[in-house]
């Protein structure tokens, strides 16, 4: 049997709602002076890159972009998000505060574009990737692959190995942010698929706490050079792409 083959004889759960929300880091600097009394202590500062300005100001996007989308759901203003740094450095709402809902959810950023994923249903990680030529695909495969998936990204057609990288890339990067436990999570002891006509498939594992058919990726072609991923604990999902114009940002 195929290790990315599915059983549909188990029981069924429940669908996870997700809510994806993609949305422009680009735009004038003086435009997020605007709006500094949204964000709270030292991300009033990422601005200040010195000799690379324009990762300042795309810092402080992604975070503004972070807060309006989460006070929408938390109904309160940007600056009373409780943000808080978990155990392993992701991002969360701190339940000791008046404004904490159970939502999940997490950034990534490529560029000037910003992908987010929310959910009150289950844990879950983003991962968004520009297909890089200059990337020793080879050497990271080794590296980072578990034996199946190198042995099925080896299959890949040539021509088609780099897309493939990174389509299986995202998911391995969008689990490891689901997880939460950082990098202490080894990379070659969970699988993906590679196989980029795939959008939707399973994340496996003899890790207890990752299994055979716990985890699920959900991935998307979002141009011809950019690929994102969704991890999420369930077996089936409803996403939903939310219109960030609702929340004062722009679509990219």
């Amino acid at each position: 049997m195929s290790p990315f083959a599915e059983d549909h004889q188990k029981e069924e759960q429940p669908v996870i709602e997700i809510d994806i929300w993609k949305f422009s880091l680009s735009g004038k600097p003086d435009s997020i002076q605007n709006h500094l009394e949204d964000l709270v202590g030292e991300e009033r500062q990422r601005i200040d890159q010195g000799i690379f300005p324009e990762l300042g100001e795309r810092a402080t996007r992604s975070r503004l972009g972070l807060r309006w989308i989460l006070a929408d759901y938390l109904q309160c203003k940007p600056h009373e998000v409780p943000l808080m740094i978990g155990e392993h450095g992701k991002p969360e709402l701190d339940s000791a505060s008046p404004h904490f809902q159970n939502l999940h959810f997490n950034l990534s950023h490529c560029g000037d574009r910003a992908l987010m994923a929310v959910s009150s249903d289950s844990v879950l990680g983003v991962d968004l990737e520009r297909i890089r030529q200059e990337s020793p695909i080879e050497d990271l495969a080794q590296r980072c692959f578990s034996e199946i998936e190198q042995n099925a990204w080896l299959e890949s057609p040539a021509d088609l190995r780099r897309v493939s990288f990174f389509h299986l890339w995202v998911q391995k990067e969008a689990m490891v942010k689901a997880h939460g436990d950082g990098m202490t999570l080894p990379l070659r002891l969970f699988s993906g698929n590679p196989d980029s006509q795939a959008l939707e498939g399973t994340i496996a594992s003899e890790l207890p706490e990752i299994g055979v058919d716990l985890w699920r990726y959900h991935a998307e072609v979002c141009s011809e050079d950019l690929r994102s991923a969704i991890v999420f604990r369930g077996k089936a999902a409803k996403i939903s792409d939310c219109d960030p114009a609702r929340v004062g940002l722009s679509r990219w």
